[in-house]
Formats: C-alpha cells, structure tokens, sequence
C-alpha cells in the first residue's frame, strides 16, 4: 500500500504533542518540525493511501431519504 506525508500547518505546541500522541498511538510514523516564526509547528504524519473514496455517514440520514 502506498503511503504519503499529510501534514498539519501552523499548530500549538499543545495541538502538536496532541497529534502526535494520538498517531503514535495507532502505530503510525510522525514527525514534527519548528516553522519559520518560531512559534507554530508543522506535524507530518505517513497515512496510507487508498483507491476508493470515503463512504458517505448515513449517521444523519433519515430511513425515508434513502
């Protein structure tokens, strides 16, 4: 399976170590790096790519819409 970095811009320091425990967590490689105004971090993550796309929630679907 094909994998790609999927990166989330301009986060806390909180929000970052939050992210990158729940990834770390599931077993999946993260990085995180300083971005240029000292203050935000960008975290990068390697997801797997898939060929199909998302299935749509039928969690807010009503029986009489299908």
């Amino acid at each position: 399976m094909r994998e790609t970095w999927f990166h989330y811009t301009q986060c806390t320091t909180q929000q970052a170590e939050e992210l990158m425990a729940e990834y770390r967590r599931r077993g999946i490689k993260v990085e995180r790096s300083l971005n240029s105004d000292y203050i935000t971090w960008t975290v990068s993550a390697l997801l797997p790519e898939v060929n199909k796309p998302p299935r749509p929630s039928r969690r807010w679907q009503h029986r009489v819409w299908r």
